[in-house]
């Protein structure tokens, strides 16, 4: 049987939620974590009462409106005692935490409102350092890309982390502190300026060292820009396998590294990195492996490998940016990105490395060759119409160049320039009549 403690918490049902809030408002002033059940009565026994999705996204949509500030706890349905309950785990340190506009503190396995001379003797004791996210730009509300805070907005109602209001970029900005007094935060800077204010790197490399490169690119934008030119740069210069499934007549891509884990490794590059001093995102793509390069050593004292095992908190660099690209679900959950990442390499039969140095941190999947595989380095790297190409024919190899037109949007033209341009990079070929015959993958 359980028992309620400092940290631990029961509600009978959700129509407590009101109460549930102060709860976890006290258990963080007073713990920084904890964990409240719904379904479970004051003497610990289970409680059969309906659980639905939509049951879910209430008890996740009043911590979001509720608590101040803003945390992200896990939501899950856990069963006890052959009944099914709800588990929120929660914490946060940026203490002190609201509920409805009032303090809490955590007695025993009671909630008691702070009183005012309480509440300003933890605001005085609270060491209080601004971080380098809050910190004010010079740049104001006029140099924020509107369509890109409008992608991010529509991204996260449609994943249910945010409710639908009627959208303003100035709301979203000021909801999540990124401007402050109408100028933008370098949290706010570099999520959502106009002006490109971060850099990356991408190189495709001869050999094993950097001396001979096929291919180098360098971009400029903001965080959620340079997270697609980065995974979609990767998608481009590994190998995939093409094969037949069991009918014998349709085919699966299957990439040499799980792309799951090429998008979290990239996004979490961009979350932990340091923007304080002069940086440069880096993706490296060696014959034998593919790097990300993370400006600034991992934030951690455990290591990658570590999280991957155990159930450890999770240690954010950038507490901010990482809630923005949550609410936009770039981060699925807090704490569990490199579980993700071994979990799917390891399974695809992927290595995955990591270097910790001062200034940066380096993870590394290695690349598993290039049997049956397309190589879009073969003979140079692949352009961005190439790719388009190549992937309808994937997809659909009897396709005619009318058919690729359509699909791609290029012209006749093009694709038959294109097409004419893989053939000489010995990655396709055609077989049989040009009426009748199709295309296939080297």
């Amino acid at each position: 049987m359980f028992r309620e403690t400092e940290n631990i918490e029961f509600k009978k049902t959700t129509s407590e939620l009101n109460e549930a809030m102060i709860s976890i408002s006290a258990i963080l002033n007073k713990h920084k974590a904890g964990t409240v059940y719904f379904g479970i009565k004051n003497n610990g026994v289970p409680f059969r009462f309906e659980i639905t999705d939509s049951t879910l996204r209430d008890v996740s949509r009043k911590i979001y409106e509720s608590i101040r500030p803003q945390i992200f706890p896990t939501v899950e349905v856990e069963t006890i005692d052959d009944l099914d309950v709800i588990r929120v785990d929660f914490q946060g340190a940026d203490i002190p935490y609201s509920a409805f506009g009032k303090y809490y503190i955590r007695v025993a396995d009671e909630d008691r409102e702070l009183t005012p001379s309480e509440l300003r003797k933890i605001m005085i004791g609270r060491e209080y350092e601004e971080s380098w996210e809050s910190v004010q730009t010079s740049e104001t509300l006029k140099d924020v890309d509107v369509k890109q805070v409008n992608l991010f907005y529509e991204k996260a109602v449609q994943c249910e982390r945010m409710p639908k209001l009627e959208f303003s970029a100035e709301g979203i900005l000021h909801h999540f502190l990124l401007e402050r007094d109408g100028n933008l935060t370098n949290a706010g800077r570099v999520l959502f300026s106009a002006h490109k204010p971060v850099s990356l790197k991408m190189a495709v490399f001869a050999t094993e060292h950097k001396d001979t490169f096929l291919d180098i690119r360098k971009e400029e934008g903001n965080i959620f820009e340079l997270i697609d030119e980065a995974v979609q740069y990767i998608i481009k210069n590994i190998h995939w396998k093409v094969q037949l499934n069991k009918d014998g007549i349709h085919r699966d891509e299957i990439p040499e590294i799980p792309l799951a884990a090429i998008r979290e490794a990239v996004v979490n590059s961009f979350v932990h990195a340091r923007y304080d001093i002069a940086v440069q995102h880096e993706i490296d793509i060696f014959p034998d492996k593919v790097v990300i390069v993370n400006p600034g050593s991992f934030a951690s004292d455990y290591s990658p490998r570590e999280y991957s095992e155990y159930n450890l908190p999770s240690s954010l660099r950038n507490e901010t940016i990482a809630q923005v690209l949550y609410c936009s679900k770039d981060v699925e959950t807090f704490g569990t990105g490199l579980r993700k990442i071994y979990k799917t390499c390891d399974d695809a039969g992927v290595k995955v490395f990591y270097e910790n140095h001062e200034m940066n941190f380096m993870l590394q999947f290695s690349r598993l060759g290039n049997n049956g595989a397309i190589n879009g380095l073969i003979n140079g790297a692949i352009t961005d119409n190439e790719y388009k190409v190549l992937h309808v024919i994937m997809k659909n190899p009897t396709g005619t160049a009318t058919e690729i037109s359509e699909n791609t949007g290029l012209s006749i033209r093009t694709v038959t320039r294109v097409i004419s341009a893989l053939k000489t990079k010995n990655l396709i070929e055609r077989v049989g009549s040009n009426k009748t015959g199709y295309w296939k993958i080297n």
